[in-house]
């Protein structure tokens, strides 16, 4: 066998595998947890044998495109940190995830098609925290934040835009906006002290996955 087709083999299993994840991204996008294995397989063009050659499993699948979406929010979170003294990164970062939230169900969707019976993965990466809290520091160095405010806090008003978001699409689809203005508002400077106390990250992880089977039962 010449080096010629030796090589070919692999580039079209690269292309194959390109064009899995990218009707894998679509098909979650669109569909959340109601995506199914045939519906990716069918948006690629491949055989479902070809979708398993490269992903033995449903829950492996997502698992990639959930990394890929945290990736999404850490470069996100990236890119606002970058921006000058005066400009604000906080909520310049609030305002691009909650748009990409909103034309992307896979964050939390796809954390319920997995066996509810295994372990609760770790959804935000390290890079992904240590961000969120550098978005924190900055937010409230600019005066953007409250200084009770946690990253976890930040999460959970994300996620609840998100859901919000979902929940008015059909009936007033600009809602979310001012939804995200009402909270950057109650995040502010100036209310009373925040009862109680902020999610660690444990807690973070498991309500994450609490609101993520939530789904599948509807």
């Amino acid at each position: 066998m010449t080096p010629g087709t030796r090589r070919a083999p692999r580039k079209d299993a690269q292309r194959n595998r390109e064009r899995i994840l990218e009707a894998a991204r679509e098909v979650v996008a669109e569909r959340g947890v109601a995506a199914k294995m045939e519906q990716v397989a069918a948006r690629a063009g491949v055989g479902i044998g070809t979708l398993y050659r490269f992903v033995p499993t449903k829950d492996a699948l997502f698992s990639t495109i959930l990394g890929e979406q945290a990736d999404r929010l850490a470069d996100l979170a990236e890119r606002a940190l970058a921006l000058p003294p005066g400009e604000s990164a906080f909520h310049t970062w609030m305002a691009e995830a909650a748009a990409w939230q909103s034309s992307n169900k896979a964050f939390i969707n796809v954390l319920a098609a997995r066996d509810p019976d295994e372990p609760v993965p770790k959804l935000l990466s390290a890079k992904l925290r240590a961000l969120l809290r550098d978005l924190v520091r900055r937010g409230q160095a600019d005066g953007d934040l409250r200084d009770d405010v946690t990253s976890s806090d930040v999460l959970m008003v994300l996620l609840a835009v998100g859901r919000i978001g979902e929940g008015t699409e059909d009936t007033n689809p600009s809602y979310a906006r001012r939804f995200l203005a009402l909270q950057l508002d109650a995040l502010a400077p100036g209310g009373a002290p925040l009862p109680g106390k902020a999610l660690t990250e444990r807690q973070l992880e498991l309500t994450l996955d609490a609101l993520a089977h939530s789904r599948r039962r509807t």
